[in-house]
């Protein structure tokens, strides 16, 4: 059986719709945590005292719950998630330490030392999704890797013609033993015509 992971490392997707995740730091690169954390529905809480435009517009939308001041341990109870991207190592540890003690995971954003999960470079072509993650150490080639397989995804009809060719074999009782070589004979006559 192949590996998975490295270095202890366990690939996983989480479904964060209604619960609370905690973002420390609301500039640049937490806006843009913030507002994926915003598409996939969570709760999410902020707590910096200064926030981008961005993130104060969320706020005021009531898309996310800013706290304008600096971080205290006590924010990280009840959280599913913290994400900390402060920028300043003293904070990050503090969060960090704080999410330990209450056994959350904590992203944290450019300090591989204080994290305890990774988020990655996503391409979401639905009902697909694919992360990528250097488990931190290289954030760039991570996107350089996304954008290459974003290139390479087949067209989104290949989806509807999948769903289509699934319904056939369902009805037709095929074996799932005999479904993927099937599908790789008919997507790739259909890509030819």
């Amino acid at each position: 059986m192949p590996a998975i992971g490295d270095g202890g490392v366990y690939p996983i997707f989480l479904k964060l719709e209604g619960r609370r995740v905690l973002v420390v730091g609301a500039g640049s690169v937490a806006e843009r945590k913030i507002a994926a954390l915003v598409s996939a529905k969570a709760r999410v809480d902020v707590v910096a005292p200064k926030a981008t435009e961005a993130v104060r517009r969320l706020a005021s939308e009531g898309a996310v719950d800013w706290r304008a001041r600096s971080f205290d341990e006590g924010d990280v109870e009840g959280a599913w998630l913290v994400v900390a991207a402060t920028g300043d190592g003293g904070v990050q540890r503090r969060v960090a330490e704080a999410a330990s003690a209450r056994q959350t995971f904590v992203i944290a954003v450019d300090d591989v030392a204080h994290a305890t999960a990774y988020s990655g470079a996503i391409v979401a072509r639905p009902p697909f999704t694919v992360a990528i993650s250097s488990s931190g150490e290289t954030p760039a080639l991570t996107r350089l890797v996304r954008e290459i397989i974003e290139d390479v995804l087949p067209p989104d009809d290949w989806v509807e013609r999948a769903k289509a060719i699934r319904a056939r074999w369902i009805a037709a009782g095929t074996p799932p033993g005999d479904r993927f070589g099937q599908l790789v004979s008919e997507l790739a006559a259909r890509s030819r015509v």
